[in-house]
């Protein structure tokens, strides 16, 4: 069931996509950074997850994620080994965008995004042209093509625009092109904040 900050994507629920970018999408698929893991936060409970995330971010095609998906089901030993990576991997690459990464964290990050792109080639089709994994799909698909985003994220100058939410167990990162935007959601973030804001008013 969809809330105000979650989706439901074939019966699997994921955060809201409202960050702007996939890599930081990826980001938040936790919320609450600012404390110790809490599952209530975790949405990368499965391999489904995370190949559904790739998908609705647009990296994937939904053809591939289905197949990927399908795989996983075969395989779920290299299944959770990914997802474990990615769940890893994406702390990395929260402490890179927040500031705080540590040296093993950036090596661990570069050597990732650069194992990454080393899956790829450059396809010239007669209209058009697009890079692509090479050989057959692989259980590391979705995590390498959020990667490879997180990896453009990093050297690009948007990575100054990334602002993370306020909120009280959130955390999440947008990019923030305004200059005014404050919270992940208004509606959500923002609103708690002014109604605690009130409370303790009234209480004074």
């Amino acid at each position: 069931m969809s809330t105000p900050w979650t989706i439901e994507v074939d019966g699997v629920v994921l955060p809201k996509p409202l960050s702007g970018d996939p890599a930081l999408e990826l980001c938040n698929t936790r919320a609450g950074w600012d404390g110790p893991p809490d599952p209530r936060g975790e949405y990368l409970r499965s391999y489904d997850a995370l190949a559904l995330l790739a998908v609705t971010s647009g990296v994937l095609s939904a053809e591939a994620g289905d197949a990927l998906r399908q795989h996983a089901v075969q395989d779920p030993g290299t299944a959770d080994r990914v997802l474990a990576r990615a769940r890893s991997l994406r702390a990395d690459l929260y402490a890179a965008l927040t500031g705080s990464p540590s040296a093993a964290a950036r090596k661990r990050l570069a050597d990732a995004i650069s194992a990454a792109h080393s899956r790829q080639r450059f396809v010239v089709d007669v209209d058009s042209a697009r890079w692509e994994f090479s050989g057959h799909g692989t259980l590391k698909d979705p995590l390498d093509a959020l990667l490879i985003e997180a990896g453009r994220l990093l050297a690009d100058e948007q990575r100054e625009l990334v602002a993370a939410c306020p909120g009280e167990d959130c955390g999440w990162l947008f990019l923030n092109t305004s200059g005014r935007r404050r919270w992940c959601q208004m509606a959500v973030c923002g609103n708690r904040a002014k109604q605690a804001s009130f409370v303790n008013r009234q209480r004074g």
